[in-house]
Parts: structure tokens; sequence; C-alpha cells
């Protein structure tokens, strides 16, 4: 029977029962813990090792079943949330850490029930419309399609591996009363969250007809999702289990006989994102094939993919370090493994790393063959497992006060494009969330009857206000449990301030922070104090600035205020009245309601006037700058002076230009450099800026804080000029890339010639850069070996970091990486790569040697 028509639909009342979807109980990709030679692994900090731990809870996952990670998914490695229409949130447990311990690695693909083949019917709602399209889930292609009348694919085909969220029922809530969809639809909704070709995030919003049509439609996608996933990364698992999983898959029987043509392979090699040259393929199909019969056998197979995982420049530096670390000529000659009193040299003087013997014994046997013996391909699985993390595992104390940290911080949350025409959203909120932001701005403007969130007086879209609030209680502590806080900016009417108050106080509850946790303290409280609450930032009324004034907790006396503006005493009564005096001449009418002012408990928003004003030293205060402004102060010297000894104990926000209609970012260092602790950035743009806060924040848990310099916290000096001067030497030596993702525009038969730039950002100097020569078509296993090294000098050199791009033969950037440099960890190390939205490849690395010498 031919699939039914496109027809506009009414939304007549649809039955709500329905079964749990069927959800897989392990995470989609283990972590193998011996990671085979050749495999391009992202690499993620572990776990520490101790006597009690075994591997599976020594390691961490992969949190995404697409072919890119967000960044979102590495703030927690060792879980991934899906979501289940009978119980909300489901949390899979990653797998076990080898892949040998869960059986097959990668299962054969899932079975796509015929009615999904040949189509299935769904009303897809839109803004403006209820239509009925007929939609085709495709395995060979890895595609959703629909049957509309639009000519252009693109606006009628999603590639499953583009898909971010499955979000589904109760979980989608906040889509289906945006489209103002009635509650009985809500348990047959499904809302999938995917990127477009040009890299703009989307929904498809889709009500089943059926209970039946719903399980299985959720149910197949989030099962192929999962095999495609294992079926791009699989060169990570061991190589008897490659060949068994891909074997069945590309074989053809001849006579009886399995065997595998070099169309097999070419097939297999794009699968798998192999973009090296047809010429290097075949010289590997050629050497494999020793019977000269033009077909693999599985023993020919097996060793194929032996060759095609083999690590050349691992097995000279395996060379290398066994002889450099080699006790006697015994040792030295024995170029075929490495001893233990060898690989514990290797750790310490190469690798820098501070492992007691106990440790590095249990590394050494953990990939050591089965004869005990650490050969290349142990040195290879270890060197690519994540025992061997690109960054340190820092325990940062959250104990300090909270003007101590640099908090991650975003501007503008609520968009997803650019300024003046983008489109707001909740969606916005959930993935800066879910990457570990812990300072996200509500734009608020009065609504029809409810306060509503946009960018004011611009072309942008609207969100409720209410959904907004119920999005960040559901997310505002996934990925991290440290306090949030919420930066208000206010253009709504008394009546609906009012209604914002009672939506914050009804959703949060005891989340949210509305009266001090202290008192008669001298400082902030510290993260710890304040895990998992909500702070509101928001500008006070007049009554409650009278209030802050009259008993909140005034800042040391001994700050200079040697401005010619007029100075104030914080503890005599006249000093007080005229603060009274003055604030109520400027704020005799004011524009916040005081039930919304008092929420503005520890980060209350003050306009900058002066910095030599009691107003400026309150405990509590919070100043705001557009980056012009911040600037511009920061071109005078006394007032740069006042500014560097403010943020060391107290709060400010610094925040892009408006005139960034692109919703570029500043660099961030300009900020920190002077402890700002709020360094605003634009989100939905991942240029350098949004990649150095990505860096600053990446090590540990990525809880959001950062705590600041000591020099930024306890010196109180002039400005910046007279802190400590330190010299450090940076080495990196650019050695190899492996599976680089080939340009989304290139033809599989087009040269690939990639490069890679490395760029080394300083407080205290202008960039500098390097540039590696081209290697010319391969992207999958590019050797350059290239050193280059950069003397950093001056104060605060600890806020340096480095970018590394790499470039596609028309000299486009199309991977990055970035890394704060006093975080990255000495030695060789894999590094992972990003695409220009900030995703992650699953399957690319550049392979790096790392070294400074603090002089």
């Amino acid at each position: 029977m031919p699939p039914p028509s496109s027809s506009t639909s009414e939304l007549s009342p649809i039955s709500t029962n329905f079964r749990p979807v069927p959800v897989s109980p392990q995470s989609p990709n283990g972590h193998p813990s011996a990671i085979p030679s050749g495999s391009p692994y992202p690499q993620v900090p572990p776990q520490s090792i101790s006597a009690s731990s075994s591997p599976s809870t020594s390691l961490r996952t992969p949190s995404s079943v697409m072919r890119r990670l967000s960044r979102g998914a590495l703030d927690k490695l060792s879980r991934r949330t899906v979501k289940s229409p009978s119980n909300g949130p489901v949390t899979r447990r990653r797998s076990s850490s080898n892949a040998s311990d869960t059986g097959s690695f990668a299962e054969g693909p899932p079975d796509v029930p015929e009615s999904l083949r040949n189509g299935v019917a769904f009303l897809r709602i839109t803004r403006k419309k209820r239509i009925q399209y007929t939609f085709f889930l495709n395995m060979d292609q890895g595609t959703i399609t629909w049957d509309s009348k639009t000519k252009a694919k693109s606006k009628t085909t999603i590639v499953v591996d583009n898909i971010k969220e499955i979000r589904v029922a109760e979980d989608a809530r906040n889509y289906r009363e945006e489209f103002k969809i009635s509650g009985e639809h809500e348990e047959l909704w499904i809302t999938i969250i995917y990127v477009t070709d040009n890299q703009k995030l989307k929904g498809l919003h889709l009500i089943a007809l059926s209970k039946d049509s719903f399980d299985q439609f959720v149910g197949t996608l989030q099962r192929l999702l999962k095999y495609r996933m294992d079926i791009m990364s699989s060169l990570a698992i061991p190589g008897e289990q490659f060949v068994t999983v891909h074997w069945p898959a590309y074989v053809t029987k001849e006579e009886g006989e399995e065997r595998l043509s070099y169309e097999g392979v070419e097939r297999l090699a794009r699968r798998l994102h192999v973009n090296c040259s047809k010429q290097y393929l075949r010289q590997k199909f050629i050497e494999a094939d020793v019977d000269h019969s033009g077909f693999l056998s599985f023993d020919e197979f097996r060793n194929f993919v032996k060759m095609l995982k083999h690590r050349g420049e691992i097995v000279d530096i395996f060379k290398k370090v066994s002889r450099h670390t080699a006790a006697n000529d015994q040792e030295m000659e024995d170029d075929d493994s490495m001893s233990l009193d060898m690989f514990k040299s290797f750790l310490k003087n190469i690798q820098k790393q501070d492992v007691d013997d106990s440790q590095a014994m249990k590394l050494f046997f953990k990939f050591a063959d089965e004869y005990s013996r650490f050969s290349v391909d142990s040195f290879s699985d270890y060197l690519l497992s994540s025992y061997n993390p690109v960054l340190k595992d820092i325990d940062e104390d959250m104990t300090r006060p909270l003007n101590e940290y640099y908090i991650s911080s975003s501007h503008n949350t609520y968009l997803l494009g650019r300024q003046l025409a983008g489109e707001s959203s909740v969606e916005a909120y959930i993935r800066v969330l879910q990457r570990g932001c812990r300072c996200i701005e509500l734009d608020c403007w009065d609504g029809i009857d409810v306060p509503v969130v946009s960018h004011g007086r611009t072309f942008t879209s609207e969100v409720s206000f209410a959904d907004v609030i119920s999005a960040v209680h559901k997310y505002g502590f996934i990925s991290s449990p440290y306090p949030l806080i919420l930066s208000l900016e206010v253009h709504c009417n008394f009546e609906q301030q009012i209604k914002m108050t009672e939506i914050m106080r009804t959703t949060f509850g005891d989340k949210l922070v509305t009266a001090p946790t202290m008192t008669n303290v001298l400082s902030l409280p510290s993260p710890e104090d304040l895990k998992h609450k909500i702070l509101i930032k928001v500008k006070g009324s007049d009554q409650s600035e009278r209030d802050i004034f009259n008993n909140d907790v005034v800042g040391s006396t001994s700050e200079s205020t040697t401005s010619t503006e007029a100075s104030l005493s914080e503890d005599t009564d006249s000093g007080r009245d005229s603060v009274r005096k003055r604030v109520k001449k400027r704020n005799g009418n004011s524009k916040i309601v005081q039930a919304l002012g008092d929420l503005g408990v520890y980060v209350r928003g003050v306009k900058y006037r002066n910095f030599a004003l009691p107003e400026s030293r309150t405990l509590t205060h919070c100043f705001s700058f557009g980056e012009r402004s911040y600037n511009s102060l920061c071109k005078d010297e006394e007032k740069l002076s006042q500014l560097e000894r403010h943020n060391q104990r107290h709060l400010m926000r610094v925040y892009p230009s408006g005139f960034r209609f692109t919703s570029s970012n500043y660099d961030p260092i300009i900020c920190w450099k002077r402890g700002v602790q709020m360094a605003a950035l634009n989100w939905q743009t991942f240029d350098l800026g949004l990649q150095m806060n990505d860096a600053m924040f990446a090590c540990g848990e990525r809880t959001g804080y950062v705590l600041k310099p000591e020099e930024l916290r306890t010196v109180y000096a002039l400005h910046l000029s007279t802190l400590r001067r330190r010299r450090v030497r940076f080495n990196i030596d650019v050695i190899s890339a492996q599976q680089l993702p080939r340009p989304k525009d290139a033809k599989p038969d087009d040269s690939f010639d990639p490069s890679v730039e490395v760029e080394v950002f300083s407080p205290n100097t202008a960039p500098r850069r390097m540039k590696t020569r081209t290697v010319r078509n391969n992207g999958f296993n590019p050797i350059w070996n290239e050193k280059w090294s950069v003397e950093l000098e001056g104060p605060l050199v600890e806020l340096s970091f480095v970018r590394i791009q790499v470039y596609s033969t028309d000299g486009t950037v199309f991977a990055v990486y970035c890394g704060r440099i006093s975080n990255l960890q000495q030695g060789y190390r894999h590094v992972p790569l990003f695409d220009l939205q900030g995703e992650q490849f699953i399957f690319s690395t550049l392979f790096l040697k790392i070294a400074f010498v603090d002089k």
C-alpha cells in the first residue's frame, strides 16, 4: 500500500497510553583501557589509580552518540543522560573499561522495522503549521527523510550523525507549550535536536499518531545512533574484535569461500573516515594480499587491519625512549620491549608524571602483553589511553570566597544565533548549562500577561520566562554542583516583575538564595558553601538599597582611594547619611520592585560611578561593564589600579560590546589578568574567546570555577606591572595526526592536504605563531615532526594559552584545540580536536610532545 500523502491535519485527541521505549543499559561507546596501535580515541583525564580501583571505575567515557561530542559531554564523561518517555532522564553508566569485558564492542546493525523503511506518518509541528508527513528511516545512509513537497533535500533530511539529543514526552514539554499544543499530546511528543549542514542548531518536533509508532520510531532511532557511534569509533577497539565486527559486513561469497575485495576495503575506509590516498590504501591492500588473488582472506584482512593501525612515529619514539632509559647494555640491545625500570624512568623524566612505584607498576602490567612484556604495542596502547591525558586532573579548592574565582559566564545566553536577528530558545540555556556555564543571562521583557526572555528592540524571537526558569531548574546542576548565577536584565513593569519573583521562588524552592547563609562575616561565601544554590544578580530597589547600605558588611577601609573624587568613610554616621541622600536622589523612582530586588543577596547589581564611593566597597555589590567601557577604564592608570584592587575583594562582570552584531567575542585574557571574575562571552560563537574560556575551565571536573592566581587574590599591588615576573620556555613538537575529518564540502576523490598552525597567547605579549609544512593527500595519518619553542615572560604567565588549528587544502581551518599552558601535561600526548562549532570529533587527534621549563 503506498504511503499516505502529506495533508493538513487538525490536532484531535490522541491516546496517551504507551510502552517504555527500549533503552540500552550501557553507554554507547565503552572506552577501552588498552587501545590498540593506531587508534585515535579522544583522550580524557583518568580517575586516580589506586589499589582499590578496578579498571571500570578508573576510566571516563564519551557521553554522546553523535560523530562529534558536545563540549558539555566532556563535563561528565562517566555517564550519559538519555530520555525515556516513561521515566524522564535515564542515566547510562559507563561500560567496562575494556571492550572484551562486554563481549563484542560493536553490535551488528539494528533491525529497522519494515514500517519505518516504507514510511510512517507523524504530525510535524512548526510555529505556523501542523502537517502530517510520512517519515522514512534509512539505515544504510543513516538519514531521516520526509515526503515534503520542498525540493531542497537539505530541508527534508536529517543526518543521524548530526543529532544532538532526542527529547520526548515531559522532557520536551517546553517545546510543546511554546507551540501551544495541548498537554493530552505530551506522551507522544518527540523533539529531535540536530545541526544542519551549515552548523545551525534546529529542532524537529513531531507527534506520533499511535503509541506503537512512537515506541518503534524512538527505540529504533536510539539503537541506530548507538550503532553508528560504534562504527565510527571502531578503530579504537582491539584488532581481533575489529576484524570480527567488520568482516561479515563487507565480504562476498564466491564458490563457498568468504573473501574481501578492494572495493569492499574502500567502502570500509570511507565508513571509518580513513582519509588517505587511494594509492596508500591500495598499497596496503596489495601488501596484505600475500597469495596475489586480488582478494583478502580472513587472515589477510586481520593483517591488513594491523598494517592500517601501524604507527611508525610511535615505533621510533619507543626505540628512542628505550635507548635513553636503558640501565645497561643488555637492556639497550633489547629494543623489542621495555623493562619496568625503563617505564618508570619514562614516566618521571619525559612525561613528568609524579607517580609512585606502585602506580607505575600497575600501569606497566595493565598494558604489558600476556608474557608480561612491555612491547611497542603496549607503549602505543598506553600513549593512547585515558591514563595518559593531555590535561592535569586539578582538584580545585572550593572553600575560598566567591570573589577569588574565575566563573564561567555567558552573555545573551538565550540566543542561538546573531544578536540582531537570531533565535531565542530554551535550548540555548540547556546547552550552556550542560557545558558547565555558571553565570547565565536573562534579558526580561513584558510579554502578553507573562514575562518573556528576548533581545529587546531587535528582530530576535522570544521565549517564556517560566520555560527558561523551568529548564534552569532541571539542568542547572547537571554538570556542576557549584552555585549558578542568574544575571537578570529587567525591562518589565512592576506587575510582571512580581510574576518573575513568584516563578523563581516557586520553581527553585530552597535552591534559591533569598537571605544570607551566614551573618557577621567579612567575606562572601565560598562555592562550597553555596553548592546546589542559585544566586540572582539583579539591581536593588530604592528600599533594598537603603537596607543594604545600612546593614551590609563593608569591605576593608585599608583600600586606597587616591581619586580626586570625594571619598566617604563607611564607618561614620555622616558617611551613611550622605549615602542615603545620594541613593534617594538617584533612585527616587526605582525601576526594580522590592520583592525582586531583595533576591540580589550576594550578587547585587550596582551601576558604577566611582571606585572611591562606599557603594563600591559594599560586600555584595557587583559592577557590570560593557567591553568598550571596561577598555576605557583600563586606559586610565589610576582607575586601572583601583579596578584591580576592587576585584581582589568584590565581583565584576564584563560583557561583549553591543556592536558585535555577529555575536563574536573579545579576548577574555584582558579581563582575567585584572581579576575580573565573570568574563561573559557569546557562547553561540566558538571563536578564539570562547575557545580560551573552554580551555580555562577544562581541567578536573569542569566545575565552572577556577581559583585566580595568588597574586590577584592576596597582593595589594598598584597594578599588574608590579606583580612577580616569570620566564617560562614552552616547547611543542607537532608529530602527527590521526583520522582527520574530511572537510564537509570535499568529494571522496579530492586531495586532502592538511597542515597545522600553533599559536601562543600571553597576557604580556602579542600572539606568536608557527605553521607546519603541508602533508600531501593524507588526512589519515599525516606526519610532520616539526618543533617550535617560545619564551613567555612577565607577570601572570599562567594565563597563557596555546591554540592549535588544522588547515585543509584550500587554507581554511576545519579543526582546532585550545589549552591553557599551565594545565597541560608534559611529554607525549594525544589532544582531541573540535570543529568550528565546538563539537569534538570522536575519532580525530593530534599527537604532540609538550615541555616547558620555568626559568
